[in-house]
């Protein structure tokens, strides 16, 4: 046996090891939260679920506030595809849609209906842990969009009288419909949906005065 024989296997570097640990963490975290609900799921859970420690988690994670906001964050894609490409050309209209993901897998789809939900039931149970996620920025949908609307307003043809209401508005009739009160099954139904999303956002920018060119 050689030198180099007797020497232990070197392992991955420790940066990728905290991270892909973290991973680990936020997935087993999404899951547990989606399927138990904020109050019903302990850091011991996901814990178990990322087969950790409670120690290590509690190393990436501060508290369980900490690790719902991360888990937001984490699938903050799904709400909103921004920034967008510098170099994209395309209508107001057609930009919002592809902004809005209206036209994701079907896979993606539920997961997007999954977060909406997890989002939306645990800030009416939990409005401090609403106001958390602002505070730490762990959603900034509606501040992202905002810029995006600044920044392409005067080459889209969009008049912006005040810039947090157009984006409200645009937020509103989006995802009220992403939100229906019971769940959807049928893909033509998904379809069609997705249809009337879009003939809403055709509506809401005539009324911003949007003039196509």
């Amino acid at each position: 046996m050689t030198s180099s024989d007797s020497l232990p296997t070197r392992g991955r570097p420790r940066t990728q090891d905290a991270a892909s640990r973290r991973q680990s963490i936020i997935e087993s975290a999404y899951r547990a939260f989606v399927e138990l609900g904020f109050a019903s799921t302990s850091t011991a859970e996901v814990a178990r679920r990322a087969k950790v420690s409670k120690r290590t988690l509690y190393e990436v994670f501060s508290d369980k506030q900490a690790l719902f906001a991360a888990v937001i964050s984490e699938h903050r894609h799904l709400l909103l595809d921004l920034p967008r490409p510098k170099d994209e050309v395309c209508a107001l209209d057609e930009c919002l849609f592809r902004i809005f993901r209206l036209d994701i897998s079907e896979e993606e789809s539920q997961e997007r209906e999954a977060i909406l939900r997890l989002m939306t039931r645990e800030s009416i149970l939990f409005p401090e842990l609403s106001d958390y996620l602002y505070e730490t920025r762990a959603v900034s949908s509606r501040e992202l969009l905002m810029d995006w609307l600044v920044s392409t307003a005067s080459t889209k043809n969009l008049p912006l009288d005040d810039v947090e209401i157009c984006a409200g508005m645009l937020m509103d009739v989006v995802f009220g419909a992403l939100l229906p009160h019971r769940r959807v099954e049928d893909s033509k139904q998904k379809k069609a949906i997705t249809a009337h999303i879009k003939r809403r956002i055709q509506i809401t920018l005539c009324g911003m005065a949007w003039l196509p060119t």
